[in-house]
């Protein structure tokens, strides 16, 4: 009994040969394409972490190495904190607001939790950096707390601002941030803000 021919001839051979080949290259090209990565811009990515914040922000996306630039003779207005932290959703809301009203183009957010928890180098450096203007907690330490504001010109603080970081007990911020408050903070960051515009 004679086999039958796979390819009846080599052109039909030589087409199913280069489909293969295609579909081998496709297959490659497919599986090195990182489907994780997304064309959101910073303002859209951090208004997908912080939901009071809305996709027309100030907000980018920086590491320790930026702030300490910053710290050491750049200028910037920084958030610090972090998703986990319910406290800074309200301060990024407040905080963009304010800025956008007095014209700020950016503000620079570095999440820093995971390089406190690895105590990475550069975050040291910043925190020995920013330590006259830290609170120490009870057991002494002394760290970075979310939230904060960070306002520098030209390597002077302007301002520091963390002090719904250290608030105790069961307060939560939906409930510390009455319309009263709210007010006191938006004031806060205002003033801090027209004296870094006008700072020479």
């Amino acid at each position: 009994m004679k086999l039958n021919k796979v390819f009846k001839n080599k052109t039909q051979m030589i087409i199913y040969s280069i489909i293969t080949i295609i579909c081998l290259c496709l297959f490659i090209v497919i599986s090195k394409i990182d489907f994780t990565k997304s064309d959101l811009t910073d303002a859209e990515k951090f208004s997908s972490l912080y939901n009071m914040v809305s996709k027309n922000n100030l907000y980018k996306f920086a590491h320790a190495s930026d702030v300490l630039e910053i710290v050491e003779g750049r200028s910037g207005i920084i958030l610090l904190g972090f998703p986990m932290n319910k406290w800074t959703n309200y301060t990024a809301s407040i905080l963009n607001e304010v800025a956008m009203e007095q014209g700020v183009k950016e503000i620079l957010y570095y999440d820093f939790h995971q390089d406190r928890k690895v105590s990475n180098g550069t975050y040291s450096i910043l925190v020995s950096k920013l330590s006259a203007y830290m609170t120490v907690d009870d057991e002494g330490n002394m760290d970075i707390q979310a939230p904060a504001v960070l306002i520098v010109k030209k390597g002077k603080v302007i301002a520091y601002f963390d002090d719904t970081s250290i608030l105790k007990g069961n307060v939560k911020p939906e409930d510390y941030y009455t319309e009263y408050q709210k007010g006191l903070t938006k004031s806060s960051f205002k003033t801090a803000i027209i004296n870094y515009l006008n700072e020479e």
